[in-house]
């Protein structure tokens, strides 16, 4: 490892590790603009990827054995969440006897058995779905060509392009709100601040579910996102109305959103791991259908907007690197938006059981 000053703001990395699999070291270097500390995080993020290219580097001779070392080197990264493992296990299930020199000709013909055939359901699988396999499988060949044990990926967009996706737009109307909040008070309340913040402040789910007690700055009243799925560092707002709340978690909880547990008389606090299960508990209790917990996102991303935010301050927020809020509405969620957003007489009305609207 070394770090060399260029010039006066200007530093060379280089970091280099023993990969045991080929016996031989493996070096990885790049020049960064800014301080000596800024170098020093470049560095140790280059050291980490470094480590986990040489305890995953190994040779793959059928897709499964490419999945498992992609999906190992997810784990070591702290990047595979339990959706993700469960749609890279079915990809590995369906495609992993395959021997990876016959792989495209294969997964061409899978993949237009998923355009057109019904699933066991009887449902025409979306776009989107089909996508999200086509990029698992084109990311497990990635990594191949990181290891080195393959020359280039097969799986390109010019073979394998991307399919037309229909955005989601769902919207929430304010009785909707008051249903939902009120069968999660009665069925799981201890994930209502987690639902009250997605519904005021557009965020992933992964961002938040194990989101540490320290990211939270009582001075700046923010959430500091370090690893947003755009690359880059995120300091979300809190509303005002929230500020209790999170100034009010205790100081033995490791977790901004955490279940209280009491067993032998001992208080043990719990990360919402199995916070999709508990919604959608809520959602049947409240009799809301085709509803999804991503779709809190776009939700909150619109009635910003309706609040009079710009698309700009909102993508900052949300993470957005190009504009996507045209995705997230459409002439009706906005007006429904907008009338949930400038009803004076029910937001007073309902201040305990709704999160407030508010300007960023």
């Amino acid at each position: 490892m070394a770090l060399k000053k260029i010039s006066s703001n200007k530093w060379a990395v280089k970091v280099s590790v023993w990969d045991k699999n080929k016996k031989y070291p493996i070096s990885k270097q790049t020049t960064v603009t800014g301080t000596r500390s800024d170098a020093a995080i470049v560095e140790a993020d280059l050291l980490k990827e470094l480590r986990a290219r040489s305890l995953t580097s190994a040779h793959a001779s059928t897709f499964g054995e490419a999945v498992d070392l992609y999906a190992q080197k997810l784990r070591l990264q702290g990047k595979l969440s339990t959706r993700h493992e469960r749609m890279v296990g079915f990809v590995r299930r369906e495609l992993g006897h395959i021997r990876l020199e016959a792989f495209a000709d294969r997964f061409e013909v899978y993949r237009k058995h998923l355009i057109l055939d019904p699933t066991v359901y009887g449902k025409v699988r979306k776009g989107a779905s089909v996508n999200r396999y086509t990029s698992i499988v084109r990311a497990v060949f990635g990594h191949l060509v990181d290891l080195e044990a393959i020359d280039k990926n097969p799986i390109t967009a010019v073979r394998f392009p991307k399919l037309g996706e229909k955005p989601r737009d769902r919207y929430l109307t304010q009785e909707e709100r008051l249903k939902l909040l009120n069968a999660i008070r009665e069925r799981r309340p201890y994930i209502l601040p987690i639902i009250q913040y997605m519904l005021a402040v557009p965020c992933r789910l992964g961002e938040l579910l194990l989101a540490r007690r320290e990211q939270y700055s009582p001075i700046t009243n923010t959430v500091y996102i370090p690893d947003s799925k755009a690359g880059i560092p995120i300091y979300k707002p809190v509303p005002e109305e929230m500020r209790e709340y999170f100034m009010s978690i205790p100081y033995d909880c490791p977790w901004l959103f955490y279940q209280r547990v009491v067993r032998l008389s001992k208080t043990i606090y719990r990360p919402l791991t199995h916070l999709r299960y508990a919604w959608n508990v809520c959602l049947k209790q409240a009799g809301i259908t085709d509803m999804r917990i991503h779709d809190l996102r776009h939700i909150a991303a619109t009635d910003l907007y309706a609040a009079g935010n710009s698309e700009r301050r909102i993508m900052g927020v949300a993470g957005w690197k190009t504009p996507m809020l045209s995705n997230y509405r459409n002439k009706n969620s906005l007006r429904d938006a907008q009338e949930t957003t400038f009803r004076p007489s029910a937001v007073q009305q309902n201040h305990s059981e709704i999160t407030m609207k508010y300007v960023i």
